[in-house]
C-alpha cells in the first residue's frame, strides 16, 4: 500500500483528534509526526494491517497515553467513548466497538445502539426502521450502553481522571478474552 495515500486521507481526522486531547499546537504537531513514522515503518516491513484507520488510531491513542504519563498528566486518552453518554462528539469509534455490540449484546438492544453510535443513524430513523417508538428506540440505546458497559468493565480496570473521563484501561487478569474477540483484535492489530 502506498503511505502517501493512506496517509493524507486520515492524517487531518488524526490531527484533530490529538488536538482534542493536547492542547500544545508544537506536541500534538510532534505526536502526529510520531504517528506517521510508525505507520510507515509498519508498512515498509509489509505487514499487513487488516484495518488502517483502526491501526492509525490505535497508535495515535497510545501515544497520546504516553505523552501524558511522561508529562504526569490526566487526560481522557482513550479511543472508546463514555459509553452511556454515546458518541455525539465525534470521537472515534475503533470497529472493535461494532464488533463487540453485534457478537456480544442481545439483537434486540445491539441492532439500535449499532445504527446509533457506530452508523451514526438518526434515532428518529432507528425508530421508524425497527417499527419502535422513539422512545422506546431512546431507552433500548440507553439500556445497550448500560450493558456495554457491564460488559467492558468485567474484563477491563477502567481508570478516570477527577472528571470522570477515561485516561487508561488494561485487561483484568482474571478474564480469559473469547477466540473470536481476540481474533477480531489480531486482525485490527489492537494489543492489551
Amino acid at each position: 500500500m502506498d503511505f502517501d495515500i493512506i496517509w493524507n486521507q486520515y492524517k487531518n481526522e488524526l490531527f484533530y483528534f490529538v488536538k482534542l486531547k493536547i492542547e500544545n499546537q508544537i506536541d500534538t504537531e510532534d505526536l502526529i509526526q510520531e504517528v506517521a513514522l510508525k505507520f510507515y515503518k509498519q508498512l515498509t516491513k509489509g505487514v499487513p494491517i487488516e484495518n488502517n484507520r483502526a491501526w492509525l488510531y490505535r497508535i495515535t491513542n497510545n501515544l497520546v497515553i504516553d505523552y501524558y504519563r511522561k508529562k504526569g498528566k490526566e487526560k481522557n486518552t482513550s479511543i472508546f467513548y463514555d459509553i452511556e453518554k454515546g458518541n455525539e462528539e465525534g470521537t472515534c469509534v475503533c470497529e472493535l466497538s461494532g464488533f463487540i455490540i453485534q457478537n456480544y449484546l442481545s439483537k434486540e438492544y445491539a441492532e439500535p445502539l449499532f445504527l446509533s453510535d457506530i452508523e451514526k443513524i438518526p434515532q428518529k430513523l432507528i425508530a421508524e426502521r425497527l417499527n419502535l417508538s422513539l422512545s422506546a428506540t431512546k431507552s433500548r440505546i440507553q439500556r445497550a450502553r448500560i450493558q456495554l458497559k457491564k460488559l467492558i468493565e468485567s474484563c477491563v480496570d477502567l481508570l478516570f481522571n477527577n472528571r470522570g473521563e477515561l485516561v487508561d484501561f488494561t485487561l483484568k487478569d482474571s478474564c480469559k478474552l473469547p477466540i473470536e474477540l481476540t481474533d477480531e483484535m489480531q486482525k485490527m492489530n489492537i494489543i492489551l
